[in-house]
C-alpha cells in the first residue's frame, strides 16, 4: 500500500547509455547475481534473438522515433505487428496516451541503504488516479495463467516490488505480448502477496552484495565477481 507521507524520488529523462553508466544497482545487476548464484552463465552484453526482439519492440512502441528498422535478425514486420496489437487494447492504450515512457530514477534503498537506480517502460501519474507502472513483456505464453505462472519464474515479481517500492506507486501492471500467433495481450496487476515475494527476492540480493555481509563459501566467489564488475562500472 503507498504511504503519502513517503516523497517520491524524481524520475529523470536521460539517454539509455547515460542511465546505464549511473552508478547504482539496477534489476539487471540483481539478476546477474542472481545467474552467478546458480552457476549460470553471465548473458551476453548485446544479443540478437529474443534479447534483440524485445529490445526492438520496447523502442517501437515507447520510443517510435528511435526505432531503426532493418537491423539484423528482426522482423520489423513482426515488430509493428506487436506493437498494433499493444494499442488495440483500450485500457492499455489510454495507458501509452498519458504515461511517461522510459522515465529513470536514482533511489536509496532504505533497508540495505543501497544506491540504486530504475528505468521503468510506463509511468502514469495524472491527478486522481492511482500512481501506476507498467512493464511490457514480450513472452512464449500459450494464454493469461501461464503468463501468470511465468512472473515468479522470471523474477517479475522481483522487479515489481523493486520498482513499486522505490516509486511508492499504487499499481504495477504486467503486459505480455505474445511474440508468436495468436499476437495475443496479458495484462497483469501485480497483486500484494506477489509484491512480498518479490521484495524478499530484492532485499536478499542487496544484502548479499553489501561488503561487510558475511556469505558461504560456496557462493562467495560469485558474490565477489558480481560485485567487482559492478564497482568496475562505476
Amino acid at each position: 500500500m503507498t504511504d503519502s507521507s513517503t516523497p517520491r524520488p524524481a524520475l529523470l529523462r536521460v539517454p539509455y547509455d547515460d542511465y546505464r553508466a549511473l552508478p547504482a544497482i539496477a534489476n539487471s545487476d540483481l539478476s546477474r547475481l542472481r545467474d552467478a548464484l546458480y552457476g549460470r552463465p553471465p548473458r551476453p552484453a548485446s544479443s540478437l534473438g529474443a534479447l534483440g526482439l524485445g529490445t526492438a519492440f520496447h523502442t517501437a512502441l515507447l520510443e517510435p522515433d528511435l526505432y531503426e528498422p532493418g537491423l539484423p535478425g528482426i522482423n520489423d514486420t513482426l515488430i509493428w505487428w506487436m506493437v498494433d496489437g499493444v494499442k488495440l487494447n483500450p485500457e492499455v492504450n489510454a495507458l501509452l496516451e498519458i504515461g511517461t515512457p522510459e522515465p529513470s530514477c536514482i533511489f536509496t534503498e532504505p533497508t540495505t541503504g543501497t544506491l540504486c537506480k530504475l528505468r521503468a517502460d510506463l509511468v502514469v501519474d495524472q491527478p486522481g488516479q492511482p500512481y501506476t507502472i507498467i512493464d511490457f513483456k514480450t513472452t512464449l505464453a500459450r494464454d493469461q495463467d501461464h503468463f501468470i505462472a511465468q512472473c515468479s519464474g522470471y523474477d517479475y515479481d522481483r522487479q515489481a516490488a523493486f520498482y513499486s517500492d522505490a516509486l511508492n506507486a499504487d499499481r504495477f501492471i504486467l503486459v505480455g505480448v505474445q511474440k508468436v500467433e495468436p499476437f495475443g495481450l496479458f495484462v497483469f496487476e501485480v497483486p500484494p502477496h506477489m509484491l512480498a515475494e518479490g521484495r524478499a527476492k530484492y532485499l536478499r540480493l542487496l544484502k548479499l552484495l553489501h561488503p561487510d555481509t558475511l556469505v558461504p563459501s560456496a557462493v562467495a566467489g560469485a558474490i565477489r565477481e558480481v560485485r567487482d564488475s559492478l564497482q568496475g562500472e562505476g
